[in-house]
């Protein structure tokens, strides 16, 4: 595309150049520049992009698009950004790929718990119909055939483009996109359009960067605004807030909704329910274990239906379906008692991780839950975790470290403590206070009799454990499985990546 082409109508100032170089892509990331791309230079939290121009022209961008006067930085054409820059460094990507939206289906789904499986749920579902489903999520951004581990739950504007565009030119038959509120709020899928938008749930979590709940919920109903159809869960609080502000939102329930599941059987072998959709009923029988991959699963055949797909042609295929890796994970090598790994990282989410576990535990049993809270994040919700699992019915609690960051890990279990019963705290069989993780699985793992169900709750599919900003080589997977065969589990600080 010609730089005049792809500023046409835009709100910039003081644009100079040839108005007729090529412009193949645009990123504000000057490390990926390559000949003929265009540089958005931002000023971020942490580095400002404008002290990375220089780089990126002598790479070969052809353009340079920033917030102020870049001296010394000969580009073959620039601009000056006015308004938000964000949203014109969207409007930019979504037009040098052609606005990929507008020929490819897509699907976003928000909310704090629920966004990775049900869009993994999503691609399952129709690459086992024989289609392609791009996606854009926590876990990996995928088109067509090409899978790579992502970054964070919603990139850049421009990486989410890209992807979409590398999706339609996969010849995908949708995209599924976790819409995270950061998302939202830094216009990374701004001028999108989405066939459809799902709104899982709304409970506290990202309050370090969400001035309070309110301006949480403002985030995430945003999405709605760019959506052809949007579902809501009506069964959360905020969910119905959403839909009593805007009635053209359609609600989804197990037990109500315009889409609900009826019947529902939770066994320890699968789930099954009589799926009701505005126009027809369906019987689903799946693997998926849990109350709230219930939820999940009713989520994304509810989105595949409004979007357009046969449900007819879909469900026969449901037994392929398994989920998020992380999300309600076994690690079975033999033992007697049950090991889960899950991502659950905020009450609302350890809530329905223990109520899980309660369905899933053989009778006579010990539920164990082994926890901790993320660093450098909403201190406030620390005590509130730990009381989530008290209160979840954990009959021996692992208190541990989750990612401390920058923090210390033992004033991090200091802030969570109070959520615990001093009762509780001060039984040696009940409670155990290990910072280590490493150390917290293996001495988990020791102590779990037959009958016993083992819950691992924060890290979920994440292959690293971040402690004073370096990532460091770990997982729990990892950790439970060394510990299952009697070896040593590595300290987490042992290998930096």
């Amino acid at each position: 595309m010609k730089f005049g082409e792809l500023i046409e109508g835009l709100a910039l100032a003081d644009v100079k150049g040839d108005l007729g170089a090529e412009v193949v892509d645009v990123d504000c990331d000057s490390r990926f520049m390559a000949p003929d791309w265009g540089f958005v230079a931002l000023k971020g939290a942490s580095s400002d992009g404008h002290d990375f121009a220089p780089q990126a022209v002598a790479k070969g961008a052809s353009c340079v698009f920033s917030e102020r006067a870049l001296p010394g930085v000969n580009a073959r054409s620039s601009a000056t950004l006015k308004g938000n820059p964000r949203e014109t460094m969207a409007i930019l990507a979504r037009r040098v790929h052609g606005c990929p939206d507008l020929r490819l289906p897509l699907i976003g789904v928000t909310g704090t718990n629920g966004k990775t499986t049900t869009t993994m749920l999503i691609r399952q579902l129709l690459m086992a119909s024989g289609m392609g489903c791009g996606l854009i999520g926590t876990v990996l951004n995928a088109a067509g055939g090409r899978e790579e581990e992502a970054v964070r739950t919603s990139p850049e504007s421009t990486v989410f483009y890209r992807w979409a565009k590398r999706s339609l030119d996969a010849g995908d038959a949708a995209l599924a996109v976790e819409v995270s509120s950061h998302a939202l709020e830094l216009a990374r899928v701004h001028g999108a359009a989405f066939r459809v938008g799902v709104f899982s749930n709304l409970t506290q979590d990202h309050l370090d960067f969400h001035e309070n709940m309110e301006a949480y919920f403002r985030a995430k109903a945003k999405l709605f605004a760019q959506c052809a159809c949007g579902l809501v869960n009506i069964e959360d609080d905020y969910g119905r807030r959403l839909l009593s502000e805007n009635p053209k939102l359609l609600p989804y329930g197990l037990d109500k909704g315009a889409y609900r599941a009826e019947g529902l059987a939770l066994r320890h072998d699968g789930t099954s329910f009589t799926l009701v959709t505005p126009q027809k009923m369906f019987r689903v029988e799946s693997p998926l274990l849990g109350r709230f991959n219930a939820y999940n699963l009713l989520a994304a055949l509810a989105a595949l239906d409004a979007a357009g797909f046969d449900l007819d042609a879909l469900l026969p295929n449901i037994g392929a379906v398994k989920g998020a890796p992380g999300r309600l994970e076994r690690v079975d090598l033999g033992q007697p008692f049950g090991v889960m790994i899950d991502y659950a990282h905020t009450p609302d989410a350890l809530e329905k991780l223990l109520s899980a576990g309660k369905d899933l535990l053989t009778p006579g049993g010990r539920l164990h839950v082994l926890f901790g809270c993320g660093g450098d994040r909403d201190r406030t919700k620390r005590p509130i975790m730990a009381r989530a699992v008290v209160d979840g019915g954990a009959d021996v609690i692992w208190h541990t470290s989750d990612n401390t960051r920058t923090e210390d890990p033992e004033r991090m279990l200091d802030d969570a403590s109070p959520g615990i019963p001093a009762e509780i705290r001060s039984d040696p069989m009940r409670y155990h206070r290990i910072a280590d993780r490493a150390m917290a699985v293996a001495a988990a793992i020791a102590d779990c009799r037959p009958g016993d169900l083992l819950l691992l709750a924060g890290k979920g599919h994440e292959p690293y454990q971040d402690v004073m900003g370096v990532k460091h080589h770990y997982s729990d997977r990892a950790a439970v499985e060394a510990a299952l065969r009697g070896e040593e589990i590595p300290r987490p600080w042992a290998a930096p990546c």
